[in-house]
């Protein structure tokens, strides 16, 4: 199986290649082929990693990506073969939902072998990464990456045919697999799971307690069913769990960003300052007073969101 991925990197140039995500959707705010900014933070690139939602491509959350790349990060996210917009499979074989997860821990290990004549060589510091997914991507492999443990009831049913896997099919060998912890990667040091509740047909009640990190939740009110939202946070505890909620957001606001009810800068200013914040505290350390205001609730970003947190 092969995949293909997309990276985003800090430039200082002004034009470049056009950008087209699986071939076919323009981003006409990246440029492709641009060479690499100087690295503003101990001389190398702190990383991100972003896993699309069902039937999309890496690209689906561009915006979030370039905004970090503007702030010298480096975003890898692959285009999860077999599940995108262009060859996705119905119902998906019970592999996928193990290659999903597996697909993460691949681009960062892509990133850490490119050769030397690469311009990124060298230069991704991986090993403390931030870990972001939209809606499936949230739900299952922003979960598993940061280390949420696979319930072995929940797993049993959905092999028999009696949960979360729609063949209801798994080898002994993809049973084990769900179980052994290969499905997360210590270089996964926080979370940021957007529009998707932790599954709890694969994680039963606790899993999210094997979470090696802080995780913030960002949900809209126009989201399918609000409850599922205000459940998750009550099911969730003894973690670092934040969530934001953003008032008229809808599933897109998280992605594409076609939500007609909400403006479109307003909701990615809110995504982006809340993740970056976020993503700046957990890996580089950042304990200043403006980032610290954001996630403890005490800056408001905007009057649109409900900030909460627990377990901190």
């Amino acid at each position: 199986r092969t995949i293909g991925f997309n990276v985003w990197y800090p430039t200082e140039d002004t034009v470049g290649e056009e950008v087209r995500y699986l071939g076919f959707n323009p981003d006409e705010d990246a440029l492709g082929g641009a060479s690499l900014a100087s690295p503003l933070y101990d001389g190398r690139y702190p990383v991100m990693v972003y896993s699309h939602g069902w039937q999309g491509w890496g690209g689906t959350s561009a915006d979030l990506c370039r905004w970090f790349a503007s702030h010298g990060w480096v975003v890898v996210a692959p285009d999860h073969t077999g599940n995108t917009f262009l060859d996705h499979s119905d119902p998906l074989e019970t592999a996928h939902y193990l290659q999903k997860p597996q697909d993460l821990k691949a681009v960062l290990d892509e990133l850490d072998a490119l050769p030397a004549g690469d311009p990124l060589a060298g230069l991704a510091d991986t090993s403390a990464v931030v870990l972001s997914g939209h809606s499936y991507g949230a739900s299952l492999a922003a979960w598993a990456g940061i280390g949420a443990t696979f319930d072995a009831e929940a797993v049993e049913s959905a092999c028999a045919g009696g949960g979360a896997l729609p063949t209801g099919q798994c080898t002994p060998d993809q049973e084990d697999a769900f179980l052994s912890g290969e499905l997360t990667d210590p270089r996964f040091v926080a979370s940021i799971p957007l529009a998707g509740t932790i599954r709890r047909s694969f994680f039963g009640p606790d899993g999210h307690l094997g979470a090696r990190g802080p995780v913030m939740s960002m949900t809209g009110s126009n989201d399918g069913s609000p409850q599922s939202y205000i459940d998750q946070w009550d099911s969730i505890e003894g973690i670092d769990f934040s969530w934001v909620s953003v008032e008229g957001a809808c599933h897109q606001t998280f992605a594409l960003g076609t939500c007609n009810t909400l403006d479109k800068d307003e909701r990615f200013r809110i995504v982006d300052t809340y993740a970056l914040a976020f993503a700046r505290a957990h890996v580089l350390g950042d304990e200043g007073d403006e980032v610290q205001g954001i996630l403890d609730g005490t800056v408001e970003v905007s009057a649109l969101v409900t900030f909460s947190r627990k377990g901190n």
